[in-house]
């Protein structure tokens, strides 16, 4: 399935957050990880967004969570510059597609935004491809 890409603002100028495309997302229990993260707002354990960028590039699957605790930390982003995110039905199947040079294939979704220019998401579900697309 092709990935949708769309803007990462809107024509009235406001950025479109990450916890606004995890909305669209229906609750599910996906192992999430955010892979790669560059951007604004709060952080867990009053962490600097330096340090917060830091750990998410030091774990090797990236920053581990269930759906809630990533719904969570989303609402604590003012701006996404970059991030890759990704949710699968185990954790290895994170660290296999990370170790496979970022081929995402194994995981159920994929979020990705772009120096603040544009947003990519895919999933396998088809149906989500559909909310994702009617929203976006």
């Amino acid at each position: 399935m092709k990935a949708l890409t769309f803007p990462a603002f809107r024509n009235n100028g406001t950025a479109v957050q990450l916890a606004e495309v995890l909305a669209v997302i229906p609750e599910n229990d996906l192992v999430w990880s955010i892979l790669e993260f560059n951007g604004m707002g709060g952080t867990p354990d009053n962490l600097s967004m330096d340090e917060f960028e830091e750990l998410v590039r030091r774990k090797p699957g990236g920053l581990m969570m269930s759906w809630g605790e990533l719904k969570k930390l989303s609402d604590g982003f003012c701006q996404t510059i970059d991030c890759i995110v990704v949710g699968a039905k185990t954790e290895r199947d994170i660290l296999n597609a990370h170790k496979a040079g970022d081929d995402f294939s194994s995981c159920e979704v994929v979020l990705s935004a772009f120096d603040s220019t544009e947003w990519s998401v895919w999933a396998h579900d088809s149906e989500l491809m559909k909310r994702l697309a009617a929203v976006y």
